[in-house]
């Protein structure tokens, strides 16, 4: 599942995928919604119990 690096939620349907820069050389993927409108859906199909900080603590439910 593609998750948006802007807000952080699972991105269901479209996404549009950034283009990486490392210096390193390895490209990850990075993905997010197509709009403003799909990361704020995205956050309210969240529900109000779901106010973590970070998409880490989003990862594991704390």
């Amino acid at each position: 599942m593609k998750t948006c690096q802007r807000c952080g939620y699972p991105i269901r349907g479209e996404a549009v995928e950034i283009d990486a820069f490392s210096s390193s050389g390895a490209r990850p993927q990075m993905w997010r919604h197509p709009t403003d409108a799909g990361c704020n859906k995205a956050t309210r199909e969240a529900g109000p119990g779901a106010t973590y900080t970070s998409p880490l603590q989003r990862h594991l439910g704390i």
